[in-house]
């Protein structure tokens, strides 16, 4: 089953395009589909909603686990999380090895440079997550982010549960990785909208497999960053890009895997 979570009042226009791009994979690949919404954060505890400090990405990284759980408990042997700003444009993209009782996503994310080139940063991200019923990593996990939020002290940080500890964690065992969706940092968002450019071209370079989806990168909508103003209007302008023309923006060989098993970084 793939499964995904988002509030059904003030939804962004561009997000419901996520969403069904989403459902529709699901669809054409024969697999279950569910959206929860605000009814899934139910499952977090209230001292550990508090703790988050309204920061509602650090309950939705517990929540997505939890509801892992249960559909796991429930007999599906296999849950796939996508985010809910994530858009699948390529209908064809299985992001996983059957092989692998859990795998997150390949993090390449491009900003600026020195001399006005780009770099990139490379973590791990959980906005495509998968796990089997039987595997190990999903209790350690839910463990480690229980304890982890129950010691920590100070302001909250946003990507504690997620990117930060699944890196850390990385970087000691070596997860399985997805590479098939991929991050739209700023400069990358704005070359899409542009038709293609040099962040793009550098995330199709650094990425080691076929790219099928794009996390947009919903919460920094609204805000500056590395010089790119992300309003509403750019994002929608991104995703009917990505619906007409990912062909084009994502040329990479079809025989190009979208799984990478972990490894070198």
């Amino acid at each position: 089953i793939v499964y995904q979570c988002f509030r059904d009042t003030g939804v962004p226009p561009w997000i419901p395009t996520c969403l069904e791009s989403v459902r529709a994979w699901s669809e054409a690949n024969g697999w279950d589909y569910r959206l929860f919404h605000d009814e899934a954060l139910d499952l977090v505890p209230d001292w550990f909603r508090r703790k988050a400090a309204g920061r509602l990405p650090v309950v939705t990284d517990l929540a997505r686990l939890l509801l892992a759980r249960e559909l796991l408990a429930g007999g599906h042997r296999r849950v796939v999380w996508v985010d809910a700003d994530v858009l699948v444009f390529d209908g064809t993209m299985v992001a996983w090895d059957d092989a692998s009782s859990a795998a997150f996503g390949r993090e390449i994310w491009v900003q600026p440079g020195e001399d006005g080139r780009v770099k990139v940063r490379r973590n791990v991200h959980n906005a495509i997550c998968t796990f089997t019923a039987g595997g190990t990593l999903l209790p350690f996990y839910i463990d480690v982010c229980l304890d982890l939020m129950a010691r920590f002290e100070g302001p909250m940080v946003p990507q504690l549960l997620g990117p930060k500890l699944l890196t850390a964690l990385h970087n000691v065992i070596g997860l399985r990785l997805i590479d098939g969706v991929a991050m739209a940092s700023p400069l990358v968002a704005r070359d899409i909208a542009a038709g293609g450019g040099p962040a793009l071209d550098r995330l199709r370079r650094e990425t080691p497999g076929r790219i099928g989806g794009l996390n947009l990168c919903l919460s920094l909508t609204g805000t500056t960053r590395d010089g790119v103003l992300l309003t509403p209007t750019l994002m929608e302008r991104v995703c009917r890009q990505l619906v007409e023309a990912a062909s084009t923006l994502f040329p990479t060989p079809s025989d190009r895997p979208v799984f990478r098993t972990a490894g070198g970084r």
